[in-house]
């Protein structure tokens, strides 16, 4: 550290000499900031210095000029030490950033102070930090914002209607997509993803927010619009769409794009907003698809989501819930780590629904931690049934606000007798950082009682890093669009390897999810990892007994 001491001119002209001797670029400036020395490379960085005060700060952009002067002049002031950041033209004028460390020093004589100036090169380490707030903002497929910057956006957007503003939400789904990868393959469908993105990028306005959310989920805030000016737009982005503009050729399969819109209004908070919009969206999907429908309380009070409503009530009633199971595996021998539930919903009609389709209107009907004792105890049973295994049931953020759940779990593992383990519990990112309070006594209570806890979808959200500190937490689950970049060329494929080297540094297990294809597959253990999950591995199935069986006699 370079700190304030007094020196005779010899000795300070003895340390001047040194200067050319530090690998660094370094300089000397007096109190009035005319350079008295400058080393040979800091010279080869940014050329000879004027002469005048100050004139060595000239190759620095206007904005971090006016900042490193005014530092620089209060720290020669108060005998303090400098650090800051800047940006710098280079001799061969490409911009640069460095990193400023700097001490006064002062001459005993005439008590004259003058101060020394490092320069570290931060140029890669900032690129580097911006590609990974890129990232973790970002959809890896569709260059779109992901759900992370969407949450935030639309926020915003909430707090700009509560001062007068409001604003149009309008989500979309991609009709038919599953048939789609089907006939064509996952590749074709992710260009069919693309393509979608850009006809949404294409005729939203420079003031909205176009997302991608989920797999083949997209949303747009639509800032300041009316719902009629909102569903011009949305029906020109159908229109794109399903008029066979995705796949140049390819028009066995159309693809088409159903919307629910809904007005942000003052008094309505983010998650009633999208509780609104995805209730549109269902009544669109079920009512013909490629079509857009604007929310209004009908909705609730007697169209289809009402209808869906119904079934989840009768669900309830009759027990009409089921889980199915999908292994986390081994890498390097194909053995399984656990077994993640996944719930599914069946009505009287036969009809099975799958979690993203009836479990948004489950937390909106207040009822999730009431389906998360069921899967628990669902849990519990197929633990009993089969051994050697573990089984991890998802948290949402309304289960670790309910006290009373908490309670009914602890008590139904205490009467299923010691687990060793094998009950794991994954919470998301977003759930852990929306009540880390909670989180935390959850982990502490059912870790005590034999359970195991998993951090799910990481890298999706703000502050995640501080997460990886949770010492119950013994495995981290990447989100999908982390995964997704390890296809990327140059250096986002780095950052995910970085990623989860600073996983492993913490003591926990990557785990790389949503692997669908043998490509994606051999990416993941290219980049090192461990551990992996997706339909690539094995589909999902109810079976646990047949499951763990059949990857019993692979080991």
């Amino acid at each position: 550290m370079v700190t304030e001491n007094e020196r005779s001119p010899e000795a300070l002209d003895a340390g001047l000499r040194l200067l050319d001797s530090v690998d660094a670029p370094a300089l000397y400036a007096d109190a009035a900031g005319v350079v008295v020395r400058a080393n040979a490379s800091w010279v080869a960085l940014f050329g000879e210095s004027d002469a005048g005060e100050w004139g060595w700060l000239e190759p620095m952009l206007p904005g971090s000029r006016i900042r490193a002067k005014r530092s620089l002049i209060a720290a020669m002031s108060s005998g303090s030490r400098i650090e800051i950041e800047v940006d710098v033209r280079g001799a061969d004028g490409e911009v640069l950033q460095f990193a400023l460390v700097g001490g006064v020093h002062r001459a005993s004589e005439g008590n004259e102070r003058g101060m020394l100036v490092l320069a570290w090169d931060v140029t890669e380490r900032r690129r580097n930090e911006e590609r990974l707030a890129f990232i973790a903002g970002h959809d890896s497929l569709t260059g779109l914002p992901n759900r992370r910057t969407f949450i935030e956006a639309l926020n915003r957007a909430v707090n700009r209607a509560s001062r007068g503003t409001p604003s149009v939400l309008l989500m979309l789904d991609v009709d038919h997509l599953k048939a789609y990868n089907d006939v064509f393959g996952h590749l074709a469908g992710d260009q069919a993803l693309i393509n979608v993105g850009m006809h949404i990028r294409r005729h939203v306005r420079a003031s909205d927010v176009p997302a991608r959310i989920g797999g083949d989920e997209f949303a747009v805030i639509l800032e300041g619009a009316s719902i009629e000016e909102a569903s011009v737009i949305a029906d020109r982005m159908r229109e794109a769409v399903s008029s066979g503009g995705i796949i140049p050729g390819v028009v066995e399969q159309a693809l088409g794009l159903s919307g629910g819109l809904v007005v942000i209004e003052a008094g309505a908070d983010a998650t009633t907003v999208m509780n609104r919009a995805d209730l549109a969206l269902y009544a669109a999907k079920t009512t013909g698809r490629d079509r857009m429908i604007a929310w209004d309380t009908s909705l609730i009070d007697g169209g289809t989501p009402a209808r869906l409503e119904a079934a989840i009530r009768e669900a309830f009633s009759t027990d009409g819930f089921s889980l199915v199971f999908q292994p986390v595996v081994r890498l390097s021998d194909g053995s399984v780590s656990y077994y993640e539930s996944l719930v599914r919903m069946h009505s009287a009609d036969g009809t099975v629904y799958g979690p993203a389709e009836f479990l948004p209107l489950v937390e909106n009907m207040g009822r999730m931690p009431g389906l998360t004792r069921r899967i628990v105890e669902m849990a519990l049973w197929n633990l009993a049934s089969v051994s050697d295994c573990a089984v991890s049931v998802n948290l949402s953020a309304s289960d670790l606000g309910d006290h009373e759940l908490l309670e009914h779990v602890e008590r139904a593992i205490v009467a299923a007798g010691p687990l060793g383990g094998r009950l794991i519990f994954e919470v998301s990112e977003s759930a852990l950082l929306s009540g880390l309070v909670r989180a935390r006594a959850w982990m502490r209570r059912l870790v005590d009682l034999g359970c195991r806890f998993v951090l799910d979808d990481f890298g999706s959200g703000a502050g995640v890093f501080a997460l990886l500190r949770e010492e119950r937490i013994e495995q981290v689950k990447l989100s999908r669009t982390v995964v997704n970049a390890l296809s990327d060329e140059g250096g986002t494929r780095a950052f995910v390897v970085a990623l989860r080297e600073m996983i492993e540094l913490h003591g926990k297990q990557a785990v790389a999810t949503f692997l669908e294809n043998e490509q994606m597959l051999g990416e993941v253990r290219h980049a090192g990892f461990t551990l992996g999950q997706g339909n690539q591995l094995h589909e999902p199935t109810a079976d646990l007994a047949g499951l763990v069986a059949e990857f019993s006699s692979h080991e």
